[in-house]
């Protein structure tokens, strides 16, 4: 298991991040289920040696969801406007969209 530094930490003792191997977390599951339930660490988990997976707080994960739906919407929204801007788009109907991809 190695402490990695993250950004807020000055040195990688007091960081909440670890990275392990698979084969290092099956031996010690239960404890860092612990840890990460009570935000004491987050979980880099690697495969040989290749960074594959992370193991966060069921709080965390759903607050990344919520920021990824937002940061999406976002993303969307200014697409939108662009094209609404853009005097070459052409607009296609709702129907002609739906008869197109065969849901009509």
């Amino acid at each position: 298991m190695e402490r990695v530094i993250t950004e807020g930490y000055t040195n990688a003792e007091s960081s909440p991040l670890v990275r392990m191997s698979t084969t290092e977390l099956k031996a010690i599951l239960d404890e860092i289920v612990k840890k990460v339930g009570l935000g004491e660490e987050r979980v880099i988990l690697s495969q040989d040696g290749k960074d594959v997976a992370a193991v966060i707080s069921i709080e965390e994960f759903w607050f990344l969801e919520k920021v990824i739906e937002e940061l999406e919407d976002k993303i969307d929204i200014e697409e939108i406007k662009k094209r609404l801007s853009d005097p070459t788009e052409v607009a296609v109907p709702y129907h002609q969209v739906r008869k197109e991809l065969g849901l009509a």
